[in-house]
């Protein structure tokens, strides 16, 4: 079905075109401008224009990192077409689907037309930014090459949300999982079990010590909900006070860290983040040592944050990279004959970039061992401890010979 679709694209000599196509979906209209010689810059389906005209887009929300991405990636665009930044950024302004992106363009504008730096417009109006994002600019700025500097500012944020996103998403089901065996579990205590108990009560001959313990147990969370209630509001209360914590959720880490495979597994998305982010600034023309600063930030666990510290010290005293990395024992022996490969060959952003694609590819398979493991012995467990209510309250009515069943 044939939908309309207005665009905004960039012809052979720079100039900004606006128009309507109609195709059935997004990709065609996007390769009817390619096939052109345009290079596309926004293409919105009519329908969500006229929503957006209407006012039912102008719904308050956040400005998420993905929409911070994609106006980086825009204005990365428009530079490396020719597009003078002044007209790039009043572009943006005009056609921003966020009022808060629109307002901070609207100031970078007023500051660049006033004389200021673009890096210094980029850091007064978006504020938010990862701090290498404005040290790109700052680089690509004095170099010439601004809008390389921030396409690589804007892939280097994606890498990292994509990064938490995968370690969100790997930990979501297991979580789900384990919380719906103690829901079950719980409801089988409270609500079955005594009744089972109420029914054996009577009982002339005394019952197995387990089906006793599991009817005791039964009784207790019957006759207690309210503390069952008050300790489970107590357990939600304390993981959303870690979670907004920085201190408390860096001692998580560190915990999970320890731990035997998903330890590892996140000590290699750390060492990917740090690698894919000295790479990107040294690319860019990023002197060494502010790279590794900034590199060092990107790291979440305290512990290996420290050692790269040491390291930065180190090569600011004369070490090489390689040299100080090895001193600290941040990193395994591949990781390190990698960076000392790229420091003698003169190509360490290469050998940057291969480690961090490297690390991303065995966290990928670490993931995929840890959630191979826990799942079955989630599932395990659960069925463990229903099944021992289950044979414990059948033990207890068998063991009694005038039960009624």
């Amino acid at each position: 079905m044939l939908q309309s679709f207005q665009y905004e694209a960039i012809d052979g000599s720079g100039r900004l075109l606006t128009g309507r196509l109609d195709a059935t979906h997004e990709r065609e209209a996007q390769r009817a401008l390619e096939s052109q010689g345009l290079t596309p810059v926004s293409l919105t389906a009519a329908r969500a224009v006229a929503l957006k005209k209407t006012g039912l887009s102008l719904l308050k929300r956040s400005v998420t990192v993905q929409d911070r991405i994609l106006a980086l990636k825009q204005l990365a665009l428009l530079l490396k077409a020719g597009v003078p930044l002044v007209q790039g950024i009043g572009t943006l302004k005009n056609q921003s689907a966020h009022p808060i992106l629109a307002t901070a363009f609207n100031n970078m504008e007023k500051q660049l037309r006033a004389g200021d730096t673009f890096t210094n417009a980029l850091t007064a109006a978006m504020p938010t930014l990862p701090s290498y994002v404005h040290q790109l600019a700052a680089s690509g700025e004095a170099i010439g090459h601004l809008g390389q500097a921030l396409e690589d500012g804007a892939a280097q944020m994606a890498y990292d949300r994509q990064v938490r996103q995968d370690i969100r998403n790997a930990l979501t089901y297991p979580s789900i999982l384990i919380l719906a065996g103690i829901t079950a579990v719980l409801f089988i205590f409270i609500v079955v079990v005594p009744r089972f108990s109420a029914m054996l009560a009577n009982a002339k001959k005394p019952l197995p010590f387990v089906s006793a313990v599991v009817l005791k147990t039964g009784m207790f969370l019957s006759n207690h909900k309210l503390i069952i209630f008050l300790i489970a509001a107590g357990l939600v209360w304390g993981a959303i006070t870690i979670f907004r914590s920085q201190e408390r959720m860096a001692r998580l880490r560190e915990f999970l860290a320890g731990l035997p495979l998903l330890g590892t597994w996140l000590k290699d998305a750390e060492v990917a983040r740090w690698a894919s982010m000295l790479s990107t600034m040294l690319s860019n023309g990023v002197d060494l040592i502010k790279g590794l600063q900034l590199a060092r930030e990107s790291v979440a666990l305290d512990s290996l944050r420290d050692r790269l510290e040491q390291a930065t010290k180190l090569v600011r005293s004369g070490h090489s990279l390689s040299a100080a990395l090895a001193s600290q024992q941040a990193f395994s022996d591949t990781a390190i004959s990698l960076v000392q490969v790229g420091e003698e060959s003169g190509e360490l952003p290469t050998m940057l970039r291969s480690l961090a694609t490297l690390y991303e590819d065995t966290g990928r398979q670490r993931m995929k061992q840890f959630l191979l493991m826990l799942e079955p012995i989630a599932i395990l467990l659960i069925g463990v401890v229903v099944g021992g209510i289950v044979a414990s309250i059948m033990l207890a009515i068998t063991s009694v010979n005038q039960v009624a069943l």
